[in-house]
Formats: C-alpha cells, sequence, structure tokens
C-alpha cells in the first residue's frame, strides 16, 4: 500500500500545473518507481496510473503531456503484456497516442511515437492491424509525413515480424515513393536541377528526415521479417539504397559520384586528400543528407545479412541507380570508400566489409567460387552450381588500393583507418590474399608508418602524424600482418622480402613498447615470420648472401624475443606469446644462431618450464621445438635439446603427479615428441637410467578411469621403448602389471585399447618381455575373472594375436598348432568358462589371419576353415560370432582360399548359416579397406555377384549385412557398384503399396521393395564410410526418388539416407533439398495407425512413427549443416504439429526448438500461436500425473526427461524478443515457474547451464 500511495503521490506532483519547476524531479521519481517495483505489483500500479497518466496526455501544458507520455512507456514497457489492469487499457492509449501524432508540439509527436512503437509490442493482432491502417491511412493523405513515418518505422523495427505480406505490400511502396531515385542528387549534377532545394533548405531537411526514417524502416524489415515477405521488394530496396548512399547535393567530388565503372583506379591520391580538406569546412554547413546516407548504407548492410547465405546477386546483379546508369551492389560500395562524412565512409567500408566475410563464408561451404577470368572454373562455371565470381581481377586490387589510400589520408580518422585494416584483414582470407608482391610492400608500408608513429614517408612523401598514431591502431596494423602471414594466401618469397626490407626493425621495435597488447601481438607477428626466411627462398639465392639474411634476421628475433623471455615482472600475455615465438625461432633459424644466443634460449626455456604461471605455455613451447624434426624444412639439420633433455623430462614427468589434468595431458604429449625425436641425441641417457625413472609415473596413469590419459602414456612407454632398450626392465616390472589389468577392462576401446596393442607389440620387439610369459599372463586373465564380458574377451583376443604376430616363426607355430587342436578338440561347450574359452581361441586365430597366410603351413587352412564352419552349428551363439568374425578376418591372410570358401558356402546354407557368412563377408571387406585397400578390388567380382543374389532376402539382417558389404565396396573406386545399386532401383521401382504396405499376393512388389531397401541402405553406408562425392553425386537423384514410394520400410530408408548425407556429406544433396522439403513435411505429418488384436486387449501401431523420427533427424542436420536449404516458414508448422507428437518426436521438436531460436528467432516468434496449445498440454497437470504416477525405475527417468526436455524449448523461447509480450504464453511462463512440482527440473536445468 505504501508502493501504491507514493505512486499516486507522485502522479499527483507530474500533474500538478503549478509544479513545474520539480516536475522533472517527480517524473523521473515516477518512472523509476515503474521500473523497480516488484513484478506481482505491476498489475496494481499499473491499475492506479493509466487512467491518470491517459487524462494527462491530453493536457494543454506541453511538459506534462510529456511526462505522461514517459512514464506511460516505462509502464508498458515494464507490464504491458502481464498486468491485466494495462492490457484492458491498450485500446484507449492507443487512441490517445495516435491523437498526439497529430499535436503541433514536435517533441510530443516524437515520445507518442516512442509509446505506439513500445506499445506495438504486446498489442493483440487486431489492434496491431488497427494501428497498422491508421498510420498508413494518415501518411496516404498527406498528413505530417515525418511523425508518421518515424513511428511506423518504430512499429516495423519492434514487430515487422508480426506483419503479414498484405501489410508489407502496402507499407513498403509507401516507403519507396519518398526515395525516389531521381531525387537522390549530387553535387556533381546540373546546378539547374538544385535551385528549387536550394531556395528552401528548410523543405530539403524535412524531405531528409522522412527519407532517413524510410531506410531506418528498410533496415528494420529486412533484418526482422520473413524474407519471402520482402522478396518481392528487395531489388527496388537495394536500387533505392544504392541511389542515396551517393546522395550529397551540397558537395562535388569532381568526378562520377558512384564510381562504379573505374572503382577509384584513375583517382590521384592529391584529389584524395583534397577531398578531406574539405570536411571541417563542410562540417560547419547545416548539411544534414550524411544522415540519410548513412540509412541507405545501413539499410544495405541489412540486405548483406540477409543474403549472406548466397550472396552472388550482390557481386554480379546490376541495378539501375540513376541516369540510366547501371552498378552492382560490390562496385558500388567500392566507389564510395571516397566518402568524406566519417560516419558514412565506415559504415560503407564495413558494408563492403561484412559482403566479403560472407562471400569469404559462402565460398568455403561450396555455394560459390571466388576466382579469376583466367581460371578454369569461370570456363566451367555453366557446367557447375556453384556461382564464379571474378573477385581477383575485378575487385582486389581497387580494395587495395582504395585502403591505402584511406590509411594515408590527412583527415581520415582512426575509425576509417581501423576499418580500412579490418577490410584488409577479411581480404586476406579470400584466395590471392591482398595480392602480389606490388600490394604487399605497399600494405606493410603503412603499417610501418603506423608502427613507427609517422616517421616514416609513404607514397609521394606524405607522413601520418605522429601524435594521431593511437595505441589501438597499431595493435590493429598488427593484426593485420599476422593474418597475412598465417593465412597462407600469399606467395612466401613477396612476404619475405616486404618483411626484410621494410618492416622487421619496426616490429623489432614494437615489442618495446608501453601498451602490453601491443607488445603482445608484435610478438605473435614475429612468431610467424622466421617460417618465411626458410620457405620464401626460391633456390636461385647466392647460398651466402642467403646465409648472412638468415643470420641477420634470427639476430634481430632474438634481440626482440630474449628480453620478454627473461623478463619476470611483464604481463602473462607476453610471457607465453614470447615462448611461442621463442619456439618458432628455434625451430626454423636455429642453425643461424650462435651458440650462445641457442644456449641462452633453451637455458630460459627452462627455467619457464619449472615456474608454476608459465610451465604449461613452455610445455607446448618445448613440444614445438621437438616436433620441428618431423616437418618439411629446407634446412639441413635438426635443433639439438640435449642440453635440457634431462632435466626437462624431470620436470615434466614430475608434472605427472599433479592434479590438474590438463597439466598431464600437455606433459604426456610433449613427453612423446621429445622422446621420439630427441631421445637418442646423448649418449649418456643409452644406459636407461633416467627414463626407467619415468617409467613409475606413467605407469600409474594406466587405468580404466582416464583412457585419453593413459593412452597417451603408453605412447610415451612405446617411444621410451624404441629409442632406449635398457628400459626394458623397467617397461616390465612397472609398466606391464597396469597394461594387463588395462587389456580386460569393459571400458577399453580406442584410442587407448590401439596404444596397448603396439605397446605389447613393442615390448616383444624390444625383447623387453618374454614371449612365452606374456602370452600366458595373457591367456590367465581369460580364466582369473569369471566375469569377463564379451568386449574383453574380444580386447584380449587382439592383444594375444598381435604379440604373437610380432613374435618369431617358430613361437606363432606352436601357438597355432596349440590352438588349433584345442578349437578341434573342444566340441559344443555349455559351460560359460568353456565357452569363454573358445571365443578367445576363435578370435585369436581371426586376428592372426589378418596378418598370417596359413597358406604357407601344410594342411592348416583347411582344418581352420572347417573349425570355423562347424562352430556355425554351435548352440552358442557367441561362439557362432565369434566364428564368422574369425573366418572373415582370417580370410584376409589367406583370401585364395577361405574367400572362395566362404561365398560357396553362402549358396548353399540355411537362413541362419548366411547370416554368419555374411557377417564374415563384412568383416573380410572393412578391414580389408582398413589395412590393405589396393588388394580388394582383385577379390570384387569373387562377392559381389553373390552379395546381389541376396539383396531380396526376406530377413532383414541379412540383407542389413548385404547392404553394409555393398557400401564399403562402393569406396572402391576402381569398380563401379554405385552404377549397379543405381541399375538395381531402376530395375526394380515397379512398386504398389498403397496405404504403405503391401498386398500379401503380390510377390513381385514385395521383392521389388526389399532390393530397393538394400540399395539404398548401402548407399547410405557408402556415404558414412567417405565414398568418393563426384562418383555418388550423378546417381543422388535416383536413390532421393525413393522418398515418393509408398512402402514404408522403403521410405524410412530413405530418410535415414538422406540424414546420412547431409550429416556426413551436406554437399550431396545441398541442391535437392528444396524440392523434396514438402516430402519431408508431408512425412512429418503422417499417420499410418492399424490395430492389432493381442487377445485379451487391442494394441495400436503407428507404421509410420519411424519415419517421423526420420524426417526429424534430417531436420534438426539440415539447421545445422545446410541452413539455407530450409523454408523456416513453411516449416514452423511442421515442427508446431511435432510438439504435439509422440514423447520420441517431442524430444527431437524440442531440440529443434532450441536451435531455431538460436537461428531464426523472428520465424519462431511470428508462428508463436501455433505453439502454445502443445506446450500448455505438455505442461498441464493432468498430464504430469499421467506421465509419472504409479511410474517407477526407468520409466520415471525417462518421463522426467520429457519434462525436462519440453522446459528447456520453453524457456528457451522465454528469453526471445517478443514471446513475452503474448499475454497467453507469458502466463504459461509464469505459471511454470511457480508451480512446485516443476521446480527441481527447472533448478537442474539451471545448473546445466
Amino acid at each position: 500500500e505504501q508502493v501504491l500511495e507514493i505512486a499516486e503521490s507522485l502522479t499527483d506532483q507530474v500533474l500538478d500545473s503549478s509544479k513545474s519547476e520539480l516536475r522533472d524531479v517527480y517524473a523521473i521519481g515516477l518512472r523509476t518507481l515503474c521500473k523497480t517495483v516488484p513484478a506481482p505489483m505491476g498489475d496494481r500500479v499499473s491499475q492506479r496510473l493509466v487512467i491518470r497518466l491517459l487524462e494527462g496526455m491530453s493536457s494543454t501544458d506541453e511538459n506534462i503531456s510529456l511526462a505522461c507520455l514517459d512514464i506511460l512507456t516505462d509502464l508498458i514497457s515494464r507490464f504491458g503484456a502481464t498486468a491485466a489492469s494495462l492490457t484492458r487499457q491498450h485500446e484507449p492509449i492507443l487512441n490517445k497516442s495516435l491523437q498526439q501524432l497529430n499535436s503541433n508540439s514536435h517533441l510530443i509527436r516524437k515520445r507518442a511515437g516512442n509509446a505506439i512503437g513500445c506499445l506495438s509490442g504486446v498489442l493483440s493482432d487486431a489492434l496491431l492491424v488497427r494501428m497498422v491502417e491508421s498510420l498508413l491511412s494518415q501518411i496516404e493523405r498527406g498528413a505530417d509525413t515525418r511523425a508518421l513515418m518515424r513511428t511506423m518505422c518504430t512499429v516495423a523495427g519492434v514487430v515487422g515480424h508480426r506483419l503479414g505480406k498484405t501489410q508489407i505490400d502496402r507499407i513498403l511502396p509507401i516507403f519507396l515513393s519518398f526515395c525516389k531515385t531521381d531525387d537522390a542528387l549530387t553535387g556533381d549534377d546540373e546546378d539547374d536541377r538544385m535551385i528549387d532545394d536550394e531556395d528552401d533548405q528548410e523543405a530539403m531537411s524535412r524531405q531528409n528526415e522522412v527519407r532517413e526514417s524510410c531506410f531506418n524502416g528498410f533496415e528494420s524489415f529486412v533484418l526482422k521479417s520473413h524474407f519471402e515477405l520482402i522478396q518481392s521488394h528487395l531489388d527496388k530496396i537495394v536500387q533505392a539504397s544504392l541511389a542515396y548512399m551517393s546522395y550529397d547535393p551540397n558537395y562535388s567530388y569532381g568526378s562520377d559520384e558512384d564510381g562504379e565503372e573505374d572503382q577509384g583506379d584513375d583517382e590521384d591520391d592529391d584529389e584524395f586528400e583534397d577531398e578531406f580538406e574539405d570536411e571541417e569546412d563542410d562540417d560547419e554547413d547545416d548539411d544534414d543528407s550524411w544522415k540519410v546516407r548513412r540509412a541507405s548504407i545501413r539499410a544495405l548492410t541489412a540486405v548483406v545479412e540477409s543474403q549472406k547465405h548466397n550472396p552472388s546477386l550482390l557481386w554480379n546483379k546490376e541495378y539501375e541507380v540513376r541516369l540510366n546508369k547501371s552498378t552492382t551492389v560490390a562496385s558500388a560500395l567500392v566507389g564510395r570508400f571516397k566518402e568524406r562524412e566519417e560516419n558514412c565512409r565506415v559504415d560503407v567500408i564495413d558494408c563492403f566489409t561484412k559482403l566479403l566475410s560472407v562471400t569469404v563464408a559462402a565460398s568455403a561451404n561450396g555455394v560459390i567460387s571466388l576466382a579469376s577470368s583466367t581460371t578454369d572454373d569461370m570456363d566451367n562455371a555453366d557446367e557447375s552450381l556453384v556461382v564464379v565470381i571474378d573477385f581477383r581481377t575485378k575487385y582486389a586490387s581497387a580494395l587495395v588500393k582504395a585502403c591505402e589510400k584511406l590509411l594515408s589520408g590527412r583527415k581520415g580518422g582512426d575509425r576509417s583507418k581501423s576499418s580500412a585494416l579490418a577490410l584488409l584483414s577479411t581480404l586476406c582470407r579470400a584466395p590471392g590474399g591482398v595480392g602480389g608482391s606490388a600490394e604487399i610492400n605497399s600494405v606493410f608500408d603503412h603499417v610501418k608508418t603506423f608502427l613507427s608513429g609517422g616517421s616514416s614517408a609513404v607514397g609521394d612523401g606524405f607522413s601520418h602524424n605522429q601524435a594521431a598514431i593511437s595505441k589501438s591502431l597499431k595493435l590493429e596494423a598488427l593484426s593485420l600482418v599476422k593474418i597475412m602471414l598465417s593465412c597462407n594466401m600469399h606467395n612466401p618469397a613477396h612476404v619475405k622480402n616486404g618483411l626484410h626490407k621494410m618492416l622487421l626493425d619496426d616490429l623489432y621495435m614494437a615489442v618495446k613498447e608501453q601498451w602490453y597488447k601491443v607488445i603482445a601481438e608484435a610478438l605473435r607477428v614475429l612468431t610467424e615470420v622466421p617460417n618465411f626466411f626458410v620457405t620464401g627462398y626460391t633456390g636461385s639465392e647466392d647460398p651466402s648472401t642467403k646465409k648472412d639474411e638468415m643470420s641477420s634476421v634470427a639476430t634481430t628475433l632474438y634481440k626482440a624475443i630474449k628480453p620478454l623471455l627473461a623478463a619476470s615482472d611483464v604481463d602473462q600475455e607476453i610471457k607465453e606469446c614470447a615462448l611461442a615465438a621463442s619456439a618458432s625461432l628455434l625451430s626454423s633459424l636455429h642453425s643461424s644462431l650462435t651458440e650462445e644466443q641457442m644456449s641462452s634460449m633453451l637455458s630460459l626455456l627452462l627455467e619457464k618450464l619449472g615456474n608454476e604461471t608459465t610451465r604449461i605455455a613452455a610445455i607446448k613451447t618445448l613440444s614445438s621445438i621437438a616436433s620441428a624434426s618431423d616437418k618439411e624444412s629446407m634446412l639441413n639439420d635438426d635443433i639439438s635439446l640435449s642440453p635440457i633433455f634431462g632435466e626437462a623430462m624431470s620436470i615434466m614427468a614430475s608434472f605427472l603427479k599433479q592434479q590438474s589434468r590438463t597439466l598431464k595431458q600437455n606433459s604426456l604429449e610433449a613427453m612423446n615428441v621429445v622422446i621420439t625425436n630427441h631421445g637418442t641425441e646423448d649418449p649418456a641417457l643409452s644406459d636407461g637410467v633416467l627414463f626407467s625413472s619415468i617409467l613409475g609415473d606413467l605407469a600409474a596413469l594406466i587405468a580404466d578411469t582416464d583412457l585419453h590419459l593413459s593412452h597417451l602414456s603408453m605412447r610415451v612407454c612405446i617411444s621410451t621403448l624404441r629409442v632406449c632398450s635398457a628400459c626394458g626392465p623397467a617397461i616390465k616390472s612397472q609398466v606391464l602389471p597396469p597394461a594387463l589389468v588395462l587389456s580386460t577392462s569393459s571400458l577399453l576401446q580406442e584410442p587407448a585399447l590401439e596404444s596397448l596393442l603396439k605397446l605389447l607389440e613393442q615390448m616383444i620387439l624390444s625383447y623387453a618381455v618374454d614371449f612365452s610369459g606374456l602370452f600366458d599372463m595373457l591367456k590367465d586373465k581369460s580364466t582369473a575373472e569369471e566375469s569377463l564380458g564379451k568386449h574383453a574377451i574380444a580386447n584380449l583376443a587382439k592383444c594375444i594375436g598381435v604379440i604373437t604376430a610380432a613374435t618369431t616363426n617358430e613361437n606363432r607355430q606352436k601357438v597355432l598348432s596349440v590352438l588349433v587342436e584345442f578349437l578341434e578338440n573342444a566340441g559344443s561347450p555349455s559351460d560359460p568358462v568353456e565357452i569363454r574359452q573358445v571365443v578367445l581361441n576363435l578370435l585369436i586365430s581371426g586376428n592372426l589371419g589378418r596378418v598370417v597366410d596359413y597358406n604357407s603351413m601344410d594342411g592348416f587352412v583347411d582344418r581352420i576353415q572347417n573349425i570355423y564352419l562347424t562352430y556355425f552349428d554351435s548352440s552358442s551363439e557367441e561362439i557362432k560370432h565369434a566364428a564368422a568374425y574369425a573366418l572373415g578376418r582370417a580370410a584376409i591372410g589367406s583370401r585364395s582360399i577361405l574367400l572362395p570358401a566362404i561365398v560357396n558356402t553362402l549358396e548353399s546354407s540355411d537362413q541362419k548359416k548366411q547370416y554368419l557368412l555374411l557377417t564374415a563377408l563384412r568383416e573380410f571387406i572393412q578391414c580389408q579397406l582398413k589395412s590393405n585397400k589396393d588388394c580388394l578390388p582383385e577379390s570384387i567380382p569373387v562377392i559381389l555377384p553373390h552379395l546381389l543374389d541376396h539383396t531380396s532376402d526376406p530377413e532383414e539382417g541379412a540383407r542389413t549385412m548385404v547392404a553394409e558389404c555393398l557400401g564399403s565396396l562402393a569406396c572402391v573406386k576402381e569398380f563401379p557398384i554405385l552404377r549397379k545399386l543405381q541399375q538395381l532401383v531402376k530395375d526394380h521401382s515397379d512398386i504398389k503399396a498403397e496405404g504403405g504396405h503391401i498386398v500379401a499376393d503380390d510377390s513381385g512388389s514385395k521383392k521389388n521393395a526389399l532390393v530397393c531397401w538394400t540399395a539404398v541402405t548401402s548407399v547410405k553406408h557408402a556415404i558414412a564410410s567417405k565414398v568418393n562425392v563426384p562418383d555418388l553425386t550423378e546417381s543422388m537423384p535416383i536413390f532421393i526418388d525413393l522418398l515418393k514410394q509408398e512402402e514404408v520400410s522403403l521410405r524410412n530408408a530413405s530418410l535415414l539416407m538422406i540424414y546420412s548425407a547431409v550429416h556426413h556429406m551436406p554437399q550431396l544433396v545441398s541442391s535437392f533439398l528444396r524440392d523434396i522439403m514438402p516430402t519431408l513435411y508431408e512425412v512429418a505429418g503422417l499417420k499410418l495407425t492399424r490395430i492389432v488384436d493381442l487377445g485379451p486387449f487391442k494394441h495400436t501401431v503407428d507404421d509410420a512413427l519411424p519415419m517421423r523420427k526420420s524426417a526429424m533427424s534430417v531436420f534438426a542436420t539440415c539447421l545445422e549443416k545446410l541452413p539455407g536449404s530450409m523454408d523456416i516458414a513453411a516449416f514452423m508448422p511442421v515442427l508446431a504439429s511435432a510438439l504435439s507428437d509422440l514423447e520420441d518426436v517431442q524430444l527431437q521438436a524440442h531440440h529443434i526448438v532450441i536451435t531455431v531460436t538460436q537461428k531464426y528467432p523472428t520465424y519462431l516468434v511470428t508462428a508463436l500461436d501455433n505453439f502454445i496449445p502443445a506446450l500448455e498440454t505438455m505442461f498441464m497437470d493432468k498430464t504430469f500425473k499421467r506421465k509419472t504416477n504409479n511410474k517407477t525405475g526407468t520409466e520415471l527417468e525417462r518421463a522426467k526427461e520429457w519434462i525436462k526436455s519440453g522446459l528447456r524449448a520453453l524457456l528457451a523461447m522465454s528469453k526471445l524478443e517478443g514471446p513475452m509480450a503474448n499475454r497467453r504464453f507469458s502466463t504459461l511462463v509464469e505459471r511454470v515457474k511457480g508451480d512446485a512440482k516443476f521446480r527441481p527440473m527447472l533448478d537442474a536445468i539451471e545448473e546445466e547451464r
């Protein structure tokens, strides 16, 4: 009550006409109260205030009206959607505000427009339409257009996404009528075209204000409205923006104002400087045309943003601007770099930078190609779906020249220079970078001027004012150089020559600056420099000159880096950058340093390694230096780390005992590189004492609690054993025990498994462990633990197989003899322990068969083949699958015998054996692809006919195996598997399946559906196996057409194939998605329910559910991988419908909703009303009870996860701008947040963030 009394008291004071002196104070107090009052009190405060404020708006005292409008605007923005007492007054507030737009006071009209703009965000659709109609009607009647247009633009910025096509089609032509291109005058037009405007400057000012509002409106509509709604108007918006971008009636540039034809090529520097010299005088004039130019440029920037997925039209399409002149958007922007007004000039450059940035991104995605007219891309443009932009020929050189003029301008301003540097940085990412030697030298020359503070001459002798060179410009100039050196778009020889001739000394001085950010960025640049003095030589240089140059550069870099490397009282960023720079110097130019310099740098590196604040950076530095030995280099010698090797290894080994996982991980990676490349440099280390002491720390990390650290630790152990065989006893005593424990872990998988196998193999090859002893230890592991699962047995078999393959032939023969004898005598065991032993021995034989040719052993291959086929009849599923796995692997080493045996037996076996034989065939193909892909083509003629015979197998499991085999074979370029699959689909496309199912007696359609299912599933597996994209692209339309088939399983297989393509190879389907999206939308809403009579009760089955789930997966992946392929507005009803589907589909829909809130929020806000009913149903009390009552364990957990998923989607939507203005939605959100049963889940979601 006290708050309400305060509010009423302050309102009295505001409305009291006798309190004019203190009215502003009371108004500020009341506005503060509206902004800070607790939300639950908003309704009561609004009830007390709104009527009185409406009365105050009609006051004859202008100050009272202004104060009431301001307070009411704050009240609406805070409680306009949630306070019932305020929502009931929306119509009176709207009527009163519209009346105030006709006030004689300019200030009242402006504040009323602001109030209407704020109110539009919370109005109902009916009132919103009425408001827009009222504003448009007044504009058409010729009322005060300034206030009305400004208000209309404000409304467009707030609720443009809620306006329909009819309203937009009416608004935009009105806006365009005030922005006629013929009225976009320039100072270079004939005088008689300007007489009228000169006679009435006030009229021109009013026109400019309206035009500015119009372009602001264009910007709002382009950014916030659905693209489909404004697409028909976009060309006219661009045309008007291009015309008014040059609108400058009071100034003559002395040349073609558009500048699109020569793009500034013929303008000399003096003329450019003269333009800037006139700025100061022009600023004194009352000229507001620059506001129109700025607004038009921002409208163009909005267009660039809307076309970011495919900006090709902005480069290639000609727009007629004025006076029968045409230009492209890109050319016009480059031509306006000469803009005299700083604000406009910066916006022009930033707009082009944005355009270039999105173009480079589109080029990386394969949508367009940035090419030169001399490239093959231009010749093949008609044959490709990719749009080719002749960027290098038409634009690159002009851009560099325009930026040079901006960088050397007398009064260009820091903002213009900063934008020019940003543009050059973006240009570096385009093909060809900034250009050739001349362009690189020119850019370096301007950067040198920035770094030297104006002491260097540029171009015609002009130099920057030293006082004008700000720290931020130096930083941006250094960032540009860093990007130029690291982008790999320039000729190394050109960069090297430019660095050495004009920039290196200034970089050396830059590290002595006072600002730490400049120092750090200079060090980052120096990090990139050494590489160019290794790769930047063509081979024609004089050796002695080259040596002297490299020594000079190395010395300069050493002098720049060493003081900062040694300093302890500098910023952490500088320390890390100094370490990175020293790594680059020592890696590339160590041979050009003296021994004293090398020793000093290595000593400092060792010192930093022991410092807690720099140790991780020092570890990475050491790793980088050590790994330089692996890289291709023009240097003939490698750096020696022997002076610090022992101490550095001991320090890094001590880090392995620390708690920090990041520290341990970096240490292990560095230790592996250092030992591998420098472990044999010091003969004193050959006794293994140092390495043996390290192995104990490594062994402690080998455990299944952290498989990644285990993997890294075993890699270090392998490297240690390779460089120092004397540490074998330490490996056996310290590393082997934890490795044996890890071998039976149920968690063991790649890459830790691969490292374990290599470690055991290296132990045998280095004679660190006796084979027989290790073999027995591993065999004993299979019997020591009764709870060993299938995964552990398989890993043990791989371990035994790898050590057996690594041992002598005599030992191998003994193992195989014992193994075969055991398998022949084992029979058909039923005891779990015996079954485990049989499975283990079968898997060992298969793993050995990959590397050992059983044909070389007399009679062995026949015995092992008979064993495998015999165990196919075992009563144990584990044994049967182990036999199939082993047969497939053994066929790799004994291909001439076992492969024909597999395919021949396939045709004479029953259904169950066929599945096992197909499993063996799949294992053979996939292992062959991994180990020796070149040998597979000669086996395909043996395999393929049998696979094709089983494409119509009635058992889905067998067809799945056939599809996996065909998919893997499709990755072999030498054999046209895809063509055969394509022919299969063509030959079996006649499928009749009304209602999704084939009638029982239509055997032809059934067979055709099975064959097509196998073919399309094969393509899915081929895509996942990284098939050659060009080979599949030409066949893709045939496989995509299967989506039109009505048969349920075939249609779902087609959806899964499309999902695989979008996920793994988006380029395969990017050109087809727009065409198939309507079909996908149809499938997403398809329901094929049938009743199954189960005797005591009946069960409803929806055969279309898998298809709906697959379709939702495709949508989710398209939003991530191919965002430009979907019509988001058309997708919104589909998504809203999915929220009312079954739980599995709803979970996918919730995830998509969250994605849409992040990427396409305006579409979701527009379609919000479609989503609310499903969300309300989900969070109803009866729904919650139905889902959670009488549920326990997994069922209850699943129900809670479903509710949490919906809550995540609801919260994501509530954070957008707009949904909370919808009363129905805001009520739902508040009810859910205030419901005690949802509170634990909301808290859990908050913790997830």
